[in-house]
């Protein structure tokens, strides 16, 4: 996933935020996975703080994604995070097929049972991409 741009990684990781936050709940765990990702993208600690303010509308970051694979790193990102609770909630799910849909194109997701296999699928496309 080489054709990955830094601005793919930091908006990729604000839509992780999003997908935690959207049930009202950011749970411990989705902090967790969340800060796993942003240190395999090698963010600074600046950086960090700075995305943990920043909001971004769907439309506008999905127009900011470089491709293919920006796009399907997304969403393994989105179904890693809110699988990793422990469960994965109606709205998270909303909005996950909401990015889907504005993605486009033909994605295969796992069942929902396994989502938790696209954490590892997220920090090993992260660790090829630095």
């Amino acid at each position: 996933m080489s054709e990955l741009t830094r601005d793919d990684l930091k908006t990729i990781l604000l839509f992780g935020i999003h997908i935690a936050k959207v049930d009202g709940n950011f749970d411990v765990w989705e902090k967790k996975i969340l800060a796993r990702f942003a240190d395999a993208m090698g963010l600074t600690e600046a950086e960090k703080e700075q995305m943990a303010h920043q909001r971004i509308s769907l439309a506008d970051g999905l127009g900011h994604l470089s491709g293919q694979s920006a796009k399907t790193l997304l969403w393994k990102t989105l179904c890693a995070v809110s699988h990793s609770d422990g469960e994965t909630h109606e709205t998270e799910m909303d909005f996950i097929y909401k990015v889907l849909d504005k993605v486009g194109g033909q994605i295969f997701l796992h069942a929902v049972k396994d989502w938790g296999a696209y954490e590892q699928e997220v920090l090993d496309a992260l660790q090829d991409h630095q």
